[in-house]
């Protein structure tokens, strides 16, 4: 005798699936949309983590802790240094402003201005700086420190930095020209105080005589 199995009906009609409920379907789509959350949150990590190494490859910030720079930079001032590796083919231009290791200690860091390029006898006559013996212009100076004497060669590879301010300022005259390899780049905009913020301005140091006076006129 053949034997079926009965029917999973009730009042003799086939089975009908249940409609899922209004809650869970909104459950299912709060996950997804929690999901691609995760998901875009992770994506802006990492490119914010790579913007974020991009720019400490590219730049450094420091701060200006002395009063060597004024009045081009004043203590406390906030900058950013542009990394550049000096070579003698690419050598830092007369005027700029570059951020270093201390030739002496090895491990403090210092804002000087570029005055002196490789290969150039600088001489500082009553405050007035020459270089190979042609008076430098410099119009960021706001006074002539007139006590301030000495005569160096720029070796190949090397530059002689100055502070602006002269009369408190520790130089090339204390510990000689500057090499390339510590140099760690150009100081190029200054991000605080808000009210000083803005790009470096180029020096306009330039040769001549000029509007120059020599130190014996002034």
């Amino acid at each position: 005798m053949e034997q079926y199995e009965a029917p999973n009906e009730v009042g003799g009609l086939p089975p009908q699936s249940v409609p899922p409920s209004q809650e869970s379907w909104l459950t299912k789509k709060r996950g997804v949309r929690d999901v691609w959350f995760w998901v875009f949150l992770g994506l802006l990590l990492v490119f914010g983590l790579e913007v974020w190494l991009l720019f400490r490859s590219l730049f450094v910030a420091t701060m200006v802790t002395s009063s060597s720079m004024e009045p081009t930079l004043l203590r406390g001032d906030a900058l950013l240094v542009r990394r550049i590796r000096y070579t003698p083919e690419n050598p830092p231009e007369r005027g700029d402003i570059v951020f270093f290791c201390d030739p002496v200690t090895k491990k403090d860091w210092l804002v000087k201005r570029v005055v002196g390029l490789p290969n150039e006898l600088v001489t500082i006559l009553m405050g007035q700086v020459f270089i190979n013996g042609v008076p430098l212009e410099e119009p960021y100076i706001a006074q002539i420190w007139r006590d301030d004497f000495g005569q160096w060669f720029v070796p190949p590879g090397h530059v002689f930095v100055l502070g602006d301010n002269r009369a408190h300022s520790n130089d090339s005259r204390d510990f000689g020209p500057v090499p390339f390899e510590l140099i760690e780049g150009k100081v190029v905009f200054r991000y605080f105080p808000l009210e000083r913020a803005g790009r470096i301005p180029p020096a306009n140091a330039r040769l001549g005589t000029s509007g120059v006076r020599q130190p014996w006129q002034r």
